[in-house]
């Protein structure tokens, strides 16, 4: 389902250009209807979506979505002008809130004991994804078809899908120290307690952490490769390709060693590397320097965000869907971090504001090590430090480790 969500929404950002011809938009109006609304619309209504899908049938929250990415995709195939796309793409967020992600909390209710391992072949498939968008948009601008065309499929093929998971059977969560239903408390009380879980919050920060080397890093990468290494587009797209295929790589790496190496461990181990390669990759003068850089980029920085959110899934075990509803504090921030990065561009370099995104590696190193720090304090029979991130993170990553390989 993740490789179908990553070709889905590679559509607009792939498309963007023509998109923005094609109704003669501005560039600040393409990126108010692409991503600023529906992102923003989808934090204020998707928190509550995902507190209800705690206490209700989860099929109907992820059938419902991928419905509602169906109709979403015939309306952006069909749209008249940029705001009927901008109110296509939003009913696209939310029904990929509640479909896809959703599907992922099932998945880790139902196994939470694999969750990191899960997560990171959910990983694995979703940057399958992020290679198929664009050699599926390419393959339509050569059969002289356009993005109109790959959301009708899209379309076509999200409503068959909700179809199948409609006719078969949800797995059961393991609904841990959840309270009983008739005691769960409303949408504003779940998401309060989730806030006030101080070890929640701080494996979710570290969780939104990994959005600064992904699509950000590969936009502001774009940039610095042209203003600073003089690349032409091929070659550019050579170098930031080579991000994807190390990642590629480095989910691979991490499902087989969360086997033999306890997630944080290997956690704090791929935030070192990383911090190591992604200053190598800024210091690099050359086109096969850089996509060789790069590459160890993006393999080091692959194995953070599946271990880091399994962690925050085990922090309130049973209701995944209060844990991705209180992922929502962090919105705001990812919304305007690339415009606040622009800003420091402006003023101070490209250079600069990509240094600044080395924010995520080092502060994963912090997380892990006072995870990994607490860990041995419980082994020795001293308490953890309370509200700290590492207090679940030991516990959930050894019995994620030990369940692995029982």
């Amino acid at each position: 389902m993740e490789l179908l969500d990553e070709l889905y929404s590679g559509v607009p950002s792939v498309g963007a250009a023509e998109i923005q011809a094609g109704f003669a938009a501005s560039y600040s109006v393409t990126a108010l209807a692409l991503l600023f609304v529906p992102g923003l619309v989808a934090m204020f209504v998707e928190p509550a979506l995902f507190v209800l899908s705690d206490r209700h049938p989860r099929k109907w929250f992820v059938c419902g979505g991928l419905l509602a990415m169906g109709l979403a995709a015939w309306g952006a195939a069909w749209a008249p002008n940029v705001h009927a796309l901008s109110a296509a793409l939003t009913l696209a967020y939310l029904g990929s809130g509640c479909g896809v992600a959703l599907a992922q909390a099932t998945l880790v209710d139902a196994r939470p004991r694999e969750a990191a391992r899960i997560l990171t072949r959910w990983t694995l498939l979703g940057e399958i994804g992020d290679l198929l968008a664009p050699a599926l948009m390419a393959w339509l601008a050569h059969v002289q078809s356009s993005w109109r065309t790959a959301y009708a499929w899209m379309g076509a093929l999200f409503m068959v899908w909700a179809s199948l998971l409609l006719a078969g059977r949800f797995p059961d969560p393991e609904r841990g120290e959840a309270a009983p239903e008739e005691d769960e408390p409303g949408v504003f009380a779940a998401l309060r307690e989730a806030f006030a879980h101080r070890r929640l919050v701080g494996w979710l920060g570290a969780a939104a952490l990994c959005e600064l080397l992904d699509e950000i890093v590969v936009v502001f990468g774009a940039l610095f490769l042209r203003d600073r290494l003089a690349l032409d587009p091929a070659a550019r797209s050579f170098v930031l390709g080579s991000g994807i295929v190390g990642a590629i790589v480095g989910v691979l790496a991490t499902d087989r060693l969360l086997g033999r190496i306890p997630p944080l461990r290997l956690l704090l181990a791929a935030g070192g590397s990383c911090c190591i390669a992604y200053v190598g990759w800024l210091l690099t003068s050359s086109m096969w320097s850089s996509a060789l850089a790069f590459f160890f980029v993006g393999a080091t920085a692959a194995p953070m965000y599946p271990i880091a959110s399994a962690q925050a899934y085990a922090a309130l075990p049973g209701r995944s869907g209060t844990v991705n509803a209180a992922a929502h504090v962090f919105t705001p921030v990812v919304l305007a971090l690339p415009w606040l990065l622009g800003c420091v561009g402006d003023r101070f370099g490209i250079l600069v504001a990509l240094a600044l995104l080395g924010v995520q590696p080092l502060g994963i190193v912090v997380v892990a090590c006072i995870a990994l720090r607490d860990e041995t304090r419980t082994a020795v029979g001293v308490p953890a430090s309370p509200g700290k991130p590492g207090e679940c993170g030991s516990g959930a990553g050894e019995a994620s480790h030990r369940g692995r390989t029982r």
